[in-house]
C-alpha cells in the first residue's frame, strides 16, 4: 500500500498509556505521518506523561489528543475510550497501538490494507512473525504469549490464530459503532 493512498483517509492511533515512560516518545516517533490524529488514554498511570517531550517527537502534521480516565481502567477500558474519540470524531480507521513499544509501526500499512480494499474489517498483527519484535519482547512474556496462544487454539479450534493476546490491531470506525462497548470487559 502506498502512502499517497493512504493519505486519502483520516487514520487515527489510538495508545492505552500506562507506566511506559520510557517508551511513550519512542512509540509516538515511529509513527507515519500518514497518521492524522493519535490519541494517548492515560489510564490512571503512576508515570506522569511528559506531553512537551512527546509533542516533540511528533510529527508537525499529526495531531495530538490526551484523555484522562479518572480510575484505572485496564488496557481493554483505555482501549474503549480512544475507540470512542475515534468514533465521535468521524474517523474511517483507527489502530490499537500499544505505548510500551513492542509493536512494530512499520507494518501499518499491511494492517490497514485489507481494510481499504474492504477484504476485512478489522485486521490483527502477529508479533511471533517477526523476530526482531520477538526479541524485545522479555522472556517471560513470549513463553506465556505461546501458552495462551496455544490454550485458545485448543479452545477455540481455530488453528490458524496466530497471537491472540496481541492488541495491534486496525478497525473500521464503522465496525466500532456496531459494537455494544458495555458488553466487553475493561480487563
Amino acid at each position: 500500500m502506498k502512502k499517497s493512498d493512504l493519505l486519502n483517509y483520516k487514520i487515527a492511533v489510538a495508545i492505552p498509556y500506562f507506566n511506559s515512560s520510557k517508551q511513550i516518545c519512542l512509540v509516538v516517533s515511529k509513527l507515519p505521518d500518514y497518521i492524522h490524529t493519535i490519541i494517548i488514554v492515560d489510564d490512571k498511570s503512576q508515570e506522569m506523561i511528559d506531553k512537551n517531550s512527546i509533542r516533540a517527537a511528533l510529527n508537525k502534521q499529526t495531531q495530538l489528543v490526551f484523555l484522562q480516565n479518572e480510575v484505572n481502567l485496564g488496557v481493554g477500558g483505555a482501549s474503549k475510550r480512544g475507540f470512542q474519540y475515534a468514533i465521535d470524531n468521524k474517523f474511517d480507521f483507527v489502530i490499537k497501538v500499544d505505548s510500551d513499544d513492542q509493536m512494530d509501526t512499520f507494518f501499518l500499512p499491511e494492517l490497514l490494507e485489507p481494510l481499504i480494499k474492504n477484504k476485512a474489517e478489522m485486521a490483527k498483527g502477529n508479533r511471533f512473525r517477526d523476530f526482531n519484535s520477538l526479541k524485545k519482547m522479555p522472556l517471560t512474556r513470549r513463553i506465556g504469549n505461546i501458552f495462551l496462544s496455544f490454550l485458545t487454539k485448543i479452545a477455540t479450534g481455530h488453528w490458524n490464530n496466530f497471537d491472540p493476546t496481541n492488541g495491534f490491531i486496525a478497525i473500521k470506525t464503522t465496525t466500532l459503532m456496531e459494537i455494544d462497548f458495555s458488553k466487553l470487559s475493561n480487563r
